[in-house]
């Protein structure tokens, strides 16, 4: 997208909407995404829930300007917890809701565009995400064209196939994914090895709660996109975007990794976590981060610490309670109960705890 933005010519600014699917590695993402299209000086609305919107990191005062944030109710669910507008907010079997909650936000989705064409600003583009499938023809209604920007590794679009692919080599068992699909014309070892992981990939291909299977949604934005953006580039997965132009018969344009930018210190210097990784030894220090959605309970969390601190190991540890519905177990447990009773004191010089943001550029 960057690249396409950057041939609009000098002067050309664009009216982009971005609208992530409600995970925040997603968000995330569509964020990074949206300021770099603000950088270039295109004008950016980030679509999202109240909720979601309210916890997303500042942007820099640079790009406030040209980056807008827009919320957009999201309607009750029956089943769905209250006040979840995200995945951290919901256990994993919720997550089919969460999307079923997510289509009804069309209608307010329509209402901004026609807000915004009568207003004079129809987009020039909508990047949205994997599940959105009843944007492009909303878009479609008020001449808007839409790009899909996918966040996960381009290899894994090219182990889904389209749907051609599927229905001539058609995949049913579970035993099917774990192994590479007969479209990919090179030698590959892109499979699901791990059962639990082949049966979850099957599932995806089963309608859910939302009536809709996840890669039904997946091959209906594709057919109606006109191009696919990954967060990814060629250096990474080399040969994989001109099989991935063949395979969905549209444009690709790898947009990079993404990363964010690191932000100093409040004294203007090099982060702190940094620092202590640049004392300690090249391919030294285990990287612990399990992120802020996983199920943890204080018992794993002490199992972890007690592991870290008997392997005498060099560690880095992002340590970040669960949010939502996940957080119930360790809400009434103080940040010093955590861990266990002294081990930061064991452990120092050789390991380091944080507990708020790490950097993940060095």
């Amino acid at each position: 997208m960057e690249e396409a933005a950057a041939g609009a010519g000098a002067g050309a600014a664009l009216e982009v909407v971005v609208f992530p699917w409600l995970a925040f590695g997603h968000m995330l993402s569509f964020l990074e995404l949206s300021k770099r299209l603000a950088a270039r000086g295109h004008a950016v609305a980030f679509l999202s829930t109240p909720r979601n919107l309210a916890r997303l990191p500042p942007v820099p005062p640079h790009l406030s300007p040209r980056l807008r944030f827009v919320s957009l109710p999201l309607p009750r669910v029956d089943g769905l917890p209250e006040g979840a507008e995200s995945t951290a907010d919901v256990p994993p079997d919720k997550i089919e809701l969460l999307k079923k909650a997510m289509d009804g936000l069309a209608a307010p989705l329509t209402a901004f565009l026609a807000d915004a064409v009568a207003a004079g600003r129809r987009p020039d583009w909508i990047v949205h995400d994997f599940c959105h499938h009843w944007v492009p023809p909303i878009a479609g209604g008020h001449g808007v064209p839409c790009a899909v920007f996918i966040i996960v590794y381009a290899t894994f679009m090219a182990f889904v196939g389209p749907r051609s692919a599927n229905a001539k080599h058609p995949r049913a068992a579970t035993e099917d994914f774990a192994v590479a699909p007969r479209w990919i014309p090179f030698p590959s070892t892109i499979a699901y090895r791990r059962r639990s992981e082949a049966e979850w990939i099957a599932a995806a291909f089963r309608a859910n709660a939302s009536g809709v299977s996840d890669m039904d949604r997946v091959w209906r934005l594709f057919e109606r996109c006109r191009l696919a953006i990954y967060r990814s580039c060629d250096e990474v997965e080399p040969g994989m975007f001109a099989l991935l132009a063949d395979l969905f018969q549209q444009p690709v344009i790898p947009a990079g990794i993404l990363l964010p930018a690191v932000i100093a210190d409040g004294d203007g210097e090099r982060p702190e976590t940094l620092r202590w990784l640049d004392d300690q030894p090249a391919k030294s220090v285990i990287y612990v981060a399990l992120g802020s959605e996983a199920p943890l309970t204080p018992g794993i969390l002490h199992e972890l610490a007690l592991g870290l601190e008997l392997a005498g190991v060099r560690f880095l540890w992002a340590l970040r309670r669960p949010s939502g519905m996940f957080s119930a177990a360790i809400d009434a447990v103080t940040d010093d109960d955590l861990l266990p009773a002294g081990f930061e004191e064991r452990t120092r010089g050789r390991g380091l705890v944080r507990t708020g943001w790490v950097p993940q550029v060095g």
